[in-house]
């Protein structure tokens, strides 16, 4: 079995081994003398479960199943199945033929879905079809020059995040109340994310183990990033700023770990109205909440920023700054370089313009 399709069954089968039910049959792919007899006994099972999604995990150990559902990342699989319910529900049937497929994407297009959208619908159908054994009517040359014309015919520029630039970052925190628990887990926690280049996901679920400490900053162990699902470990150091500088996110965490008296466990952790201190870690809502909050204080609520902005706003500021590819990389643990390319936001067009040479 090829990548496409190991990756492929461990998504299928570790959503099923939570949510569908185990019955013997849960999975009976028969060859039919033709594709309508075929069609019309899978799309029955499919109704019969309202995932969208035929399981086969027998003889499966139960070691066998946690590894396949460590391979995808929880919101991948989300992904997928909302995909394929997207489509029974505009009355496709599966397996699809390469016209079904065609009509359907044409169809959604119609509807204003964006490029990448019905990118990710086609590469989740192929992935059903893959694992039913089936041939893949989204690698037929009508699907593909389907997907292509609908990229020549529409803006296929992706919508991003605007990059949180230094003096935003100093006016958010500005305008926390760093007398407060709230006030300086957040300050610690935006100056992380800033610094350190995090996903949101990523440091929410940082714990007071993964910090090394040191006289010129911290390193910090990442296990797990959107990246990463290979155990691969990560590390960034962080350094302390110098003396007399406005923020450090070395000194702020310091100040937020010896408030709250956190020696163990999760490091930024959810907070009471009344200021109690809880003993679960914020969510990646949670601090998207926080943020905006403190957006909206700093009079910078309009300008579209979330989460991502601190990451963006790390990789654009370093690289308007000289740093180099390299030495950022170390931060954001990119791999490709076209992916962090785009990571690169320029708020002014003029700014460190190539062309800004005019005498001999």
């Amino acid at each position: 079995m090829d990548k496409t399709s190991s990756v492929t069954m461990a998504w299928l089968i570790a959503e099923g081994c939570h949510s569908l039910p185990k019955t013997p049959n849960c999975q009976r792919f028969i060859p039919m003398n033709s594709k309508r007899q075929q069609r019309s006994v899978i799309s029955k099972e499919m109704k019969n479960d309202n995932s969208g999604i035929t399981i086969n995990h027998e003889g499966l150990s139960e070691e066998a199943r946690h590894l396949l559902a460590q391979s995808v990342s929880a919101n991948s699989v989300r992904a997928m199945r909302a995909d394929l319910r997207v489509y029974q529900q505009a009355g496709g049937i599966l397996p699809a033929t390469d016209t079904d497929i065609a009509n359907y994407l044409s169809a959604q297009s119609a509807l204003g879905k964006k490029p990448a959208t019905l990118e990710r619908y086609a590469n989740s159908l192929h992935m059903w079809h893959r694992y039913m054994n089936l041939p893949s009517p989204i690698k037929t040359m009508a699907v593909r020059n389907v997907l292509r014309g609908i990229k020549r015919s529409r803006d296929t520029r992706q919508s991003s995040a605007p990059a949180l630039r230094l003096k935003e970052l100093h006016a958010m925190l500005a305008a926390l109340d760093r007398s407060t628990l709230h006030g300086m887990r957040d300050s610690a926690i935006f100056l992380l994310s800033f610094y350190g280049a995090f996903r949101r996901s990523e440091v929410v679920v940082l714990g007071y183990e993964d910090i090394e400490w040191h006289p010129e900053g911290i390193t910090i162990t990442l296990h797990y990033s959107k990246a990463n699902r290979s155990g691969r470990i990560e590390t960034k150091s962080l350094m302390r700023a110098p003396a007399g500088s406005a923020y450090c996110a070395v000194a702020m965490l310091e100040h937020w770990l010896e408030a709250s008296r956190i020696t163990h466990g999760a490091i930024f952790r959810r907070i009471s109205p009344k200021g109690r201190i809880g003993a679960c870690r914020i969510t990646a809502q949670a601090l998207y909440v926080r943020m905006k909050k403190a957006l909206k204080l700093a009079g910078l609520a309009t300008q579209g920023y979330s989460p991502h902005s601190f990451r963006a706003g790390f990789i654009t500021e370093a690289h308007l700054r000289g740093k180099s590819d390299v030495q950022i990389k170390r931060i954001s643990g990119h791999r490709d370089q076209n992916a962090f390319e785009r990571y690169i936001r320029v708020a002014d067009e003029f700014e460190n313009n190539a062309g800004d040479f005019f005498n001999l």
